[in-house]
């Protein structure tokens, strides 16, 4: 009898601890499962652009031709939807860099291209010739308060347009796209299909690439709500893991729980999570539990100022894939909607 007591005991006993085992594992642990095909399905995204430029320098006497064949703005993670190369990501990380730090969302007009293929012919240029460049132009402007502006490309750049030494002949944005090792594919040039609203503050993105044939993998969207509280996992590149010139990629991954809804003033609902993230893996695709698209990470709550940014490793924030599925619609793209 005695043993018999023990034996229900010991039972008893275990029964308790895989049930408080089962509870911790669905309640608290915050994990969802590593998927080979999410891991495939999530992309580097490098905003850039090229163009050709002369620049005239009067204290050398000389005029010198840049071939700018890439030069990078910003960078970020985007997740295929389609085999046929439809990718999302955010608006944010393929829009106009100067909008977004101040807090907005704007595409690159063709002024914002020209500007920038303008500073990247002026930055090799005091690289490899003049670094004193904008030093002789204000002399020579007669302007004697320098604020110790040698070597500033914005100054030196505004000079040059100024005193019409600098010439612009083509300029254009480049979207590319890196895919992970297991894809097999070089990078790719994207077409921007469509952005989402910025006057919502909508960070949401749609490209196209041509996989020249090749299925690519991608995952379904969930068109649920997320709920406080679920478990998510999120894929995305970390900057400080990137170099430009790498051909294939392998992305990183974090996980943690969604723990509140944040509307903006605009009506647009954010998620935020205790995911640990960085500078880089915005436009990356957030998780369930079911390795389903329920967002994609995001720059932050608020543009018009109030912006919460993406600097601090203790919490992420995503857009849900309401918007995701919206702007797939909007734009007829096949799309597993589950």
């Amino acid at each position: 009898m005695k043993l018999l007591k023990n034996i229900l005991t010991l039972i008893l006993i275990l029964l308790a601890a895989f049930v408080a085992y089962e509870a911790y594992f669905i309640n608290y642990a915050p994990e969802t499962y590593f998927s080979s095909q999410s891991a495939s399905s999530t992309v580097h995204i490098e905003n850039g652009v090229s163009g050709t430029v002369t620049i005239t320098d009067p204290s050398l006497h000389q005029t010198i031709g840049f071939n700018i064949n890439y030069y990078p703005l910003e960078a970020g993670s985007g997740v295929i939807v389609s085999k046929n190369g439809y990718i999302i990501t955010a608006f944010h990380v393929v829009g106009d860099p100067n909008a977004s730090n101040h807090n907005t969302l704007r595409k690159m007009n063709d002024n914002d291209i020209k500007q920038y293929v303008e500073e990247a012919a002026v930055s090799s240029y005091l690289s490899n010739y003049n670094p004193q460049l904008d030093t002789e132009l204000l002399n020579s402007n007669s302007i004697s308060s320098q604020n110790n502006l040698n070597g500033n490309i914005n100054t030196t750049t505004e000079l040059l347009i100024q005193n019409n030494l600098i010439n612009v002949t083509s300029y254009r944005q480049i979207i590319r796209v890196k895919f992970p090792s297991s894809v097999g594919i070089s990078p790719l040039n994207a077409q921007l299909v469509d952005v989402g609203s910025s006057s919502t503050d909508d960070d949401v993105a749609l490209l196209k690439v041509d996989p020249a044939g090749k299925n690519l993998p991608f995952l379904s969207i969930n068109s649920q709500n997320p709920e406080v509280g679920e478990n998510v996992r999120i894929y995305g590149y970390p900057a400080s893991n990137m170099t430009q010139n790498q051909l294939s990629v392998t992305p990183s991954t974090t996980t943690g729980r969604l723990t509140s809804e944040i509307p903006n003033s605009h009506g647009t609902s954010y998620y935020r999570t205790n995911a640990s993230t960085f500078p880089g893996y915005s436009g990356g695709p957030v998780l369930n539990s079911e390795n389903e698209v329920i967002g994609i990470l995001i720059y932050g709550v608020e543009s018009k100022g109030s912006f919460i940014h993406q600097t601090e490793s203790k919490s992420s924030l995503f857009l849900s894939s309401n918007y995701l599925i919206q702007i797939c619609n909007k734009n007829n793209v096949p799309v597993n909607i589950v």
